[in-house]
């Protein structure tokens, strides 16, 4: 057996012709010349001799091991069968799941492209000035109606704390987007004057 549980082949050894012719000659040279003709019309007579060959009967021997083998290994083959059946469906399933996988990579690059073309840093950093001027602007409102006797102390400072977190928030985001717009661009503009 191989190191994968399949039988081995078995390597059967050639015939020796000369061997054979050898041991045939050697018992045919006792015989006479009417002996010798007779034995030339009886076929039967002449596969017998044959076969009774120390040779003939080694490949006779090997012939055998070598069906068997074969038979061993045919149905080792056919027992694999399943397993094969098996493991082609789990590829066939494979390859349809990556061509699956592969047109919804296609569709989210192509929105990505799309969404990249559509906002531009730059864009993204004037949208995003603009609405922290807006959140603080919302904020200053807030602080005037409380001013004015509008809005009672706990409703104020709700209202108030969250629209400053917003403001603080989007001016964080704001100032890392600005530095990181210009650390990119000196490269850009290093040989203007």
């Amino acid at each position: 057996m191989s190191s994968y549980g399949a039988p081995t082949l078995v390597n059967v050894p050639r015939l020796n012709e000369m061997n054979a012719i050898q041991g045939i000659m050697s018992l045919l040279q006792h015989v006479d010349k009417g002996e010798l003709k007779d034995l030339l019309d009886n076929e039967e007579q002449l596969n017998v001799i044959i076969s009774d060959n120390d040779e003939v009967q080694k490949i006779a021997g090997y012939r055998d091991i070598l069906m068997a083998s074969n038979k061993s290994l045919a149905e080792h083959n056919l027992s694999q069968k399943p397993k094969l059946e098996r493991n082609k469906q789990l590829l066939i399933d494979a390859h349809q799941n990556k061509a699956l996988i592969q047109a919804e990579f296609e569709k989210n690059r192509t929105k990505l492209e799309a969404f990249s073309t559509q906002y531009s840093p730059d864009t993204t950093l004037a949208l995003l000035q603009t609405s922290t001027a807006q959140a603080e602007e919302e904020a200053e409102k807030t602080a005037d109606k409380f001013l004015d006797g509008e809005m009672n102390v706990e409703d104020f400072i709700q209202t108030f704390q969250s629209q400053k977190t917003l403001h603080h928030l989007r001016r964080i985001k704001t100032e890392k987007l600005t530095e990181l717009l210009r650390s990119r661009r000196p490269s850009q503009y290093s040989y203007r004057f």
